[in-house]
């Protein structure tokens, strides 16, 4: 019982932050602008400090590695079903995709099921976020808005994109020295446990900032409509990772838990890049973690 207060302690931490980002943004302290500096951070600081943290030391087997390709997998699904979804309108459909995609696992997923997972269960979804990283941190933006010109221009867009994100380095730089049998010493180690602590509270006031609760009925009602197609395709994913995978019950158990987890932060970000309504993903960034906290804390308990 002590656990389960204290993972939920956690979750009602994040909502604060997110209740706190809003009320900032409404109070003018914090400004419109203030979101892209946030992103970066986000991007260049935080999430590769949180990487470096989580997978210091980590022994790679051979078998981890097509966790790796689930995650790219999962995230290839939800993309195809918001672009077939809204094929006939550019605009939506990229919209779509972007925020149909992705797994908040560093902000979200990883401090709240860290007290219910073996390290077993834990080191899976660490695996499986490297393939969601390589998605959410470039790949699925990419993908959405497309490139004019050749399929080598196509290429050559993603692979550009891909070679400036933060997320993807670290996961590149860690992976290597797990092969190598290598890991960061203690004091670095320090260093960036500072960023990694920061990192879920600038995303949830990033979160906040973003969020008006003023909308037309049309784009409530649009909103509600993707959080139901994500819903139900990730109980799809859910139920294929727990009884199909070839994996050890604790593994296959994380992976279905894990296919709940809300939408990325990053979907923000990238939905700005792509020049998408910032209002619209705040709020269906928030109204994904609204929706997580009760399913993820009821399959917990199964």
């Amino acid at each position: 019982m002590c656990i389960e207060m204290e993972a939920l302690a956690k979750i009602a931490g994040f909502v604060a932050f997110i209740i706190l980002g809003y009320i900032l943004r409404r109070c003018n302290v914090l400004k419109a602008d203030t979101v892209h500096a946030i992103s970066g951070l986000l991007l260049y600081v935080t999430l590769p400090c949180l990487v470096m943290v989580s997978l210091n030391g980590i022994e790679m087997e051979a078998s981890f590695f097509g966790l790796i390709f689930l995650g790219v997998l999962a995230n290839l699904v939800m993309v195809v079903v918001g672009m077939v979804w809204k094929r006939k309108d550019p605009k939506a459909r990229t919209f779509a995709a972007i925020n149909l995609a992705g797994y908040n696992i560093g902000t979200f997923a990883m401090p709240f099921l860290q007290s219910f997972l073996s390290p077993l269960g834990f080191l899976s979804i660490c695996m499986f976020d490297i393939g969601n990283a390589l998605m959410c941190t470039g790949t699925t933006y990419s993908i959405a808005v497309g490139s004019e010109g050749s399929r080598w221009d196509y290429a050559k867009s993603i692979l550009s994109r891909l070679a400036t994100s933060g997320p993807i380095w670290a996961y590149g730089v860690m992976m290597g020295m797990a092969l190598l049998h290598l890991s960061f010493p203690k004091a670095v180690l320090d260093v960036a446990q500072i960023g990694a602590n920061a990192n879920a509270f600038l995303a949830m006031i990033m979160i906040g900032q973003g969020i008006n609760l003023i909308m037309r009925r049309e784009q409530v009602i649009s909103l509600f409509k993707l959080l139901f197609v994500r819903l139900v395709f990730s109980a799809f994913i859910s139920a294929a990772f727990y009884y199909l995978l070839p994996f050890d019950e604790e593994i296959r158990r994380a992976l279905a838990i894990l296919a709940f987890a809300p939408i990325p932060a990053l979907a923000m970000i990238f939905s700005i890049k792509a020049k998408c309504d910032v209002t619209m993903a705040a709020n269906f960034n928030s109204l994904s973690v609204a929706a997580s906290i009760p399913i993820v804390s009821v399959l917990i308990m199964l």
